[in-house]
């Protein structure tokens, strides 16, 4: 009995455990053998920017024998039709580990994050089936921090061993002090370099970086993003006592002119300004603890502050942006706050502030606008491609004949009296006149062939070596294929109106530099996408010039490329034509354009048409954005440049590029003749000999006059070019054009008593040149300035008080001719 009992109890506990596992099976979902145990973590820089692109990162684990291919897709609630996604190949019995290009939507400044939501695709057998972990909805989505403090400041993060645990780092402070003293919030993004792609994009919410250490160039692929961004409009902070110079080399190039002497420790410290002379002698610092020097030679580089005449500080321009150096030690640089701050924000606190010495460094400065958009092709490519309407003749015969015919049935039917059978008339007329009406369409449409055009605006980099392009392309395909679209070579674009509403458009990455469009279902017509791109140039690229008696005379160094309507543009002057002269471009006085003109010629053909009215829009300020040129740079056009992106292959192709060259200005041997054009001697308003204050009627960086109601003095202060310098003048040229009806205007020569005007006007309306030399020329200074005076007054008539009426300088130029002599500029 007992035998059976225990029989019976084992049996029961049997049976209850298969049912149990049975139960189980049969309730939870089999654990998939491909899974991702992260997808679209925080990556790169590990925060983000509105409208700006970043990387997310993602951990695919694969159990299976064999090795899988996956899809990793990413979008925002805000654009949920555009996904951004990679292929990810995951060996067998293996975890990856990698990164996706996003870019984020545009995201209002009161919300701090933004969810970005992820899936696993698997489409190895055609459909699309979504990998999930268990008990996980089909998306997955995280939380993305989203920076609106701009600028955004990033630094490299040293590595663990490089910590003194409390000890204070000054090189970080000096960081936060300038943020804080500048308004912005004290936050810093600390860039792990393992985490970072090689992509120029990835940088893209950064407006500065801070190299306070060498890990910047422990990864040799980043150094050509970063010099990228840094071309773009980024700003380098580079403490030289903290990194090695070596490492600034490889990421600089031919832009570091700057030797190292030795490094030198100080217990005293005197930080020098060079522009500005102190009202009182400055104080002597000291310090128990050393400070670190390192002290260099520069060239070709802004010195502004010296210590024991050694640089202390410089900067230098870099295509779009600068990169500022310091050589002395970041304590030298910040001080406690001699003053009780607000200490309710704690985001904008700090434990330091910086001297005057570094807050009149040029940093944290918002980059300028770029100064091309793509838009401004726009206008450009739908000119040179798109469709045709039918021409008017055959269309008038049609509808003529079909006026005549209508008429004449009318006619025919009141004589018969049977008006009745217009009514299926007309309509069997009007349908007849239709076909072919539309068999003229037809035609029309279908005699431009399928056309893809690419207008770009390429910067070249200082070194010559690398360019950023932007730019726009324009597509039409009369019978609306659906190629592929994407790139082979780096650079980016998104094709606008190019999806229906509910339609979901891919990004595709598939290596590092190769990604395609998926999805995308074009509209008729043309349509078009805007790109950017940053590249190396197969050959340097630099245009070298100097000045001879026949004005100025450059040669670039890739003579394989084609330079047309080329002109030189200087900060607030007008442009200047280039004429081709064999190997060499020369540019003398008499190809100064005038005001509003970017293309020389007097009869000019469609494609420099197409070329003004592009430079027209590029220039213009309507928008209220100011596009100026900061430096001098060689405009140039070409054939479209190829960009390496995978376009539809049409029966045509078109396109042109507007080349920046940067402007590199050689020295003039000494005793050499010269002619310096008028472009090359830029001017400012400066005070008035008797002391009063420079006048607010022009502005140097844009080269505009404002209109007055009022009599004025005005001096200008001419400015020769360094490269001429020291400089024996024996001849100016001064070109005034001014509308002043009523008013007397005197042109003044600086020094003498008592004072003679060298020339008066009354009521000037148009140009004037005046030729200064031997007793008229006024003198020109160590420093290659010469100083010219412009008074405005009303017209004495003898009836009565005199008023002045409305009155605006519209151009003043000033050409200067001499024989450059021996020695330096001092």
């Amino acid at each position: 009995m007992k035998r059976r009992l225990v029989f019976d109890l084992v049996f029961c506990c049997l049976c209850a455990a298969i049912t149990a596992e049975a139960g189980g099976q049969g309730g939870a979902e089999p654990r998939s053998p491909v899974r991702f145990n992260q997808l679209g973590a925080p990556c790169g820089l590990r925060q983000y920017v509105s409208m700006a692109w970043g990387v997310v990162g993602i951990d695919v684990s694969n159990a299976q024998d064999q090795p899988v291919d996956v899809l990793a897709a990413f979008s925002f609630s805000r654009d949920p039709d555009l996904q951004f996604a990679r292929r990810v190949g995951v060996p067998a019995h293996a975890v990856r580990r990698t990164w996706v290009p996003v870019r984020l939507p545009r995201v209002p400044t009161s919300r701090a994050s933004l969810p970005c939501y992820g899936l696993l695709i698997d489409d190895r057998s055609g459909p699309e089936v979504v990998l999930r972990p268990d008990h996980e909805g089909v998306q997955h989505s995280v939380l993305l921090r989203v920076n609106h403090d701009k600028p955004v400041t990033g630094a490299f993060l040293g590595q663990e061993a490089e910590s003194d645990g409390d000890d204070v780092d000054f090189a970080y402070e000096a960081a936060i002090a300038m943020r804080t003293a500048r308004g912005y919030q004290r936050g810093l993004v600390l860039i792990r370099d393992r985490d970072l792609p090689p992509l120029r994009e990835v940088f893209d919410g950064l407006d500065q970086i801070v190299l306070w250490n060498d890990r910047f160039a422990s990864d040799v692929a980043i150094l050509s993003p970063l010099r990228a961004w840094l071309n773009d409009g980024g700003e380098l902070w580079i403490m030289l006592d903290r990194v090695d110079v070596a490492g600034v080399e490889r990421l600089l190039g031919d832009v570091f002119t700057c030797q190292l002497v030795d490094r030198v420790a100080l217990h005293e410290v005197l930080i020098e300004d060079v522009d500005k002379i102190p009202l009182e002698p400055p104080a002597m610092e000291s310090y128990e603890q050393p400070l670190d020097l390192v002290r260099v030679l520069v060239s070709g580089m802004r010195v502004t502050h010296t210590v024991e005449g050694w640089p202390a500080a410089f900067w230098r321009p870099v295509g779009r942006g600068r990169v500022v150096f310091t050589t002395l030690e970041a304590r030298a640089w910040i001080g406690r706050p001699m003053a009780q701050r607000p200490r309710w924000d704690p985001n904008r606190m700090a434990d330091y502030w910086p001297t005057r010495q570094l807050e009149a460094l040029p940093l944290l400065q918002l980059p300028e606008p770029p100064l091309c958009e793509p838009g401004v092709f726009r206008d450009y490519l739908s000119e040179r491609i798109g469709y045709r309407i039918a021409s008017r003749g055959p269309v008038s015969g049609v509808l003529g004949l079909f006026c005549g015919a209508l008429l004449l049935a009318a006619v025919g039917l009141a004589r018969r009296r049977r008006l009745e059978h217009l009514a299926w008339i007309a309509p069997g007329l009007a349908l007849a006149a239709a076909v072919p009406l539309a068999g003229l369409g037809l035609r029309s449409q279908r005699a431009v062939p399928a056309t893809v055009g690419q207008a770009q605006f390429i910067e070249v980099s200082d070194g010559g070596d690398q360019i950023n392009a932007s730019g726009l392309l324009a597509f039409y395909d009369p019978a609306l294929g659906r190629e592929t679209l994407g790139a082979t070579q780096g650079g980016v674009f998104e094709p606008e109106d190019a999806t229906a509403v509910g339609t979901t458009r891919r990004m595709v990455w598939t290596d590092l530099d190769r990604w395609h469009w998926e999805h995308l279902r074009p509209t008729a017509g043309l349509w078009t996408a805007a790109f950017r791109r940053s590249g190396d140039l197969p050959r340097p690229l630099a245009v070298h010039g100097t000045f001879c008696d026949a004005g100025f005379v450059a040669h670039w160094t890739d003579s394989s490329l084609a330079l047309t309507d080329a002109v030189i543009a200087v900060p607030g002057q007008p442009y200047l034509a280039v004429r081709a002269d064999g190997s060499h471009l020369v540019a003398g006085s008499e190809d100064v354009l005038p005001p509003g003109r970017y293309v020389a010629g007097g009869w000019l053909s469609d494609e420099q048409r197409r070329r003004q009215a592009a430079f027209e829009r590029m220039l213009d300020s309507a928008g209220g954005t100011t596009r100026q040129v900061l430096r001098p740079m060689l405009l140039a056009w070409s054939d479209a440049l190829e960009m390496g992106f995978r376009l539809p292959h049409p029966a045509e192709r078109v396109g042109t590029s507007l080349w920046a060259i940067p402007l590199n200005l050689d020295r003039a041997v000494p005793g050499t003749q010269v002619v310096i054009p008028a472009p090359f001697v830029p001017f400012r308003t400066v005070n008035r000999p008797d002391g009063a204050a420079a006048s607010s009627l022009y502005d140097h960086r844009t080269g505009e006059w404002i209109e007055s109601h009022k009599p004025s003095e005005m001096w200008l202060r001419f400015q020769a070019p360094e490269a001429v310098l020291p400089l024996r003048l024996e001849r100016a040229r001064l070109t005034l054009q001014i509308t002043a009806p009523g008013c007397m205007v005197e042109i003044l020569r600086a020094g003498g008593a008592p004072r003679q005007p060298l020339r008066r006007l009354s009521n000037p309306i148009g140009l004037t040149e005046l030729t200064l030399s031997g007793e008229t020329l006024p003198p020109l200074d160590a420093h290659g300035r010469l100083l010219v005076g412009i008074a405005v007054r009303p017209a004495a008539d003898g009836s009565g008080p005199a008023q002045v009426q409305p009155w605006k300088i519209e151009r003043v130029q000033m050409e200067i001719a001499g024989v450059v002599g021996d020695g330096l500029c001092p």
